[in-house]
């Protein structure tokens, strides 16, 4: 046994297209092999670009919703706070228009009165300041056309004077906040006469 391990050993193929044509069968399996390889990095590449191109999607929506949410929840806190702000002012708006009345009907005789007159003024140039720091203005009523959403008609004449209903007095001041019409002017109205 030992003379057959040792030829078995020393055995080399005589033809030498025989390690050719091994060489070239492993070749083509190897080849094979990594054409099989590519195709199915390729599919799985394939795969992973779709679900890239998904999550990206998903996240373009996610980001244009929080920016939704984020604008609406702005647009909301901006209403509450002026719904809070003219629910106030609201109530502090009879109180401002008290003290316009007592201011000007004030007549100060001597001095100590002229002291008290001009403290009132004091503090009511600080209450319009105040106002006016809110966004509160007073609306300009006289001469200007009738505007239902901005005028409360108290009172209608008939004039000659005018082609259009036009604001004639102002009974109460009306006031805007923010453009809004925090408080609708009461006022007389000229309307164009019947024949005209």
């Amino acid at each position: 046994m030992a003379e057959n391990e040792r030829t078995t050993e020393n055995f080399q193929p005589q033809d030498p297209s025989y390690a050719e044509a091994a060489t070239t069968e492993a070749s083509a399996a190897e080849a094979t092999g990594f054409i099989a390889r590519i195709d199915q990095l390729a599919a799985e590449n394939s795969d992973l670009q779709k679900k890239l191109a998904d999550y990206e999607q998903k996240y373009t929506r996610l980001m244009a919703d929080f920016d939704n949410f984020r604008k609406r929840t702005q647009r909301e806190k901006d209403e509450l706070a002026y719904f809070v702000s003219a629910k106030l002012l609201k109530d502090i708006l009879p109180v401002f228009d008290n003290f316009d009345r007592a201011r000007a009907f004030a007549q100060p005789d001597n001095e100590r009165e002229e002291k008290l007159h001009n403290s009132y003024q004091q503090v009511y140039r600080q209450f319009l300041s105040v106002l006016e720091k809110m966004g509160v203005t007073a609306m300009e009523a006289i001469g200007q056309p009738f505007d239902p959403a901005q005028h409360e008609a108290i009172l209608r004449e008939e004039s000659a004077g005018v082609s259009q209903e036009t604001v004639v007095a102002e009974l109460q001041k009306g006031y805007l906040l923010a453009d809004k019409v925090l408080r609708p002017a009461m006022v007389k109205v000229a309307i164009p006469e019947a024949g005209s």
